[in-house]
């Protein structure tokens, strides 16, 4: 639909365009480049990913990429 369109372009413009870069880099290679971290694991390539790394993400309170699979992670409890 034509709204739906133009509500997701006004919310891209809101992204850094680092982040949207990276995001789109990514999303050729993989059709899920943005994946949740649970109790330390990437849920893109289910490896366990590093408590330092989690904590850096709390810290910036923006997505990384996974160390294994490079996809951008956002933590879910």
């Amino acid at each position: 639909s034509t709204a739906i369109d133009e509500e997701i372009e006004s919310l891209k413009a809101e992204i850094d365009p680092e982040i949207m870069r990276r995001y789109q880099t990514i999303r050729r290679k993989y059709d899920r480049p943005l994946v949740p971290v649970r109790r330390g694991v990437c849920y893109g390539c289910f490896v366990k990913f590093p408590m330092a790394r989690l904590a850096e993400m709390d810290e910036k309170g923006v997505p990384i990429l996974c160390e294994s699979c490079g996809r951008m992670l956002y933590q879910i409890p």
